[in-house]
């Protein structure tokens, strides 16, 4: 009987000194027969609980369930696991929510019967805050990627379909149009509207495709970049701004996100640079180390700093009417291209004297 006192006593002073809340309830009546100080701490309660039921010294815990949920383990012998499980403690009148992963494990004889419950649990409120803060934070993340979905769709197709009425226009106004030019416009129509496509499709693409999607091929842009130039300048009405090019070194990327990249910096190089009269677009690379850099320079309105940095962040500005400004939302995209494509986008400004974007493709 000594040493049976003295096994007891020693087994109990090893379980006050786990670094886990540890209780044993040691009768069906779930008399609390021992529990540590990391679990009196976590019920609020001091060693005065020690010898008391269970039901009784928590009937908060009772009336939401913990009291069956006991029984029936020790009824049926099975372990009962929890995790991240919201548990109102009750501190006096105050009830506090907290979670936990804990156990309910009974203890049994030989003979099967359950003779003690091992309770034990690890507070996990701290985890689980930062988790729904993270999560909130995604959904935050996601509702400004459907409003630049949104955004980009609108601001897109702005180009195509400015063609597509330019063309449409001169198709009613001149009715003895040459034959060959009636074609040649009936051409950019329909080359208009599979542009239309591209972009819807690829917007999408933006936010819910994989990046297993991206198709890796060598690009030249000289000629697609003076059509996009070409374009830019009948979709803002500015005919008098100068494109210089200089080298073009072709990328070895995804066409389709190259195509979106410089028609966004293109279109926002001539619509922002569209007031000056001598407004000038300068487009050319350069071979760095381990890749490319290619350099769209304007001479036009710039970017305020406080605005600069918010575009350096991905972040959408709203005006002072509560609208995002297409700036913002088409560098914002190409951003977020830039990304998928593991490449860099830098952008410097000054207020007046123009913008500088550098786009920097590394070599695979």
């Amino acid at each position: 009987m000594k040493k049976y006192q003295q096994d007891t006593f020693l087994f109990n002073e090893a379980l006050r000194e786990l670094p886990l809340a540890t209780a044993i309830y040691d009768n069906p009546n779930l008399n609390i027969g021992f529990a540590n100080p990391m679990m009196l701490a976590i019920w609020y309660c001091n060693q005065d609980i020690i010898g008391n039921p269970f039901s009784e010294i928590f009937p908060g815990f009772t009336q939401d369930g913990y009291a069956d949920l006991l029984k029936n383990v020790w009824e049926s012998g099975t372990t009962y696991n929890a995790f991240e499980a919201p548990v109102n403690i009750y501190n006096g009148d105050l009830k506090i929510q907290r979670y936990f992963n804990f156990e309910y494990k009974p203890l049994v004889d030989k003979r099967g019967q359950t003779y003690s419950i091992l309770h034990t649990a690890t507070d996990v409120t701290e985890k689980v805050k930062l988790a729904e803060v993270k999560a909130q934070e995604q959904l935050l993340n996601n509702s400004s990627k459907l409003e630049m979905i949104s955004r980009s769709l609108s601001h897109d197709v702005k180009s195509p379909l400015a063609l597509s009425e330019f063309a449409v226009t001169l198709l009613k106004e001149r009715s003895n149009m040459p034959v060959r030019r009636r074609q040649e416009l009936f051409n950019l129509i329909d080359e208009s509207l599979h542009d239309i496509n591209d972009i819807i499709e690829r917007v999408i693409e933006l936010t819910v495709g994989p990046i297993a999607q991206l198709k890796r091929q060598f690009i030249h842009l000289d000629d697609a970049l003076t059509l996009l130039c070409r374009e830019a300048k009948v979709l803002f009405r500015a005919p008098h701004i100068q494109f210089i090019f200089g080298n073009l070194f072709p990328l070895d990327s995804d066409p389709a996100s190259i195509y979106q990249i410089f028609t966004h910096l293109i279109n926002n190089a001539v619509k922002y640079s569209a007031a000056n009269k001598k407004a000038q677009v300068e487009i050319y690379s350069e071979k760095a180390k381990n890749g490319l850099i290619y350099y769209i320079k304007d001479n036009g309105i710039g970017i305020a700093p406080h605005e600069l940095e918010h575009i350096r962040f991905g972040r959408l500005r709203r005006d002072s009417a509560g609208h995002s400004p297409h700036q913002g939302v088409g560098l914002a995209i190409v951003q977020e291209l830039m990304k998928r494509l593991n490449a860099q986008f830098m952008i410097f400004s000054r207020v007046d004297r123009g913008t500088e974007i550098r786009l920097f493709f590394p070599i695979n």
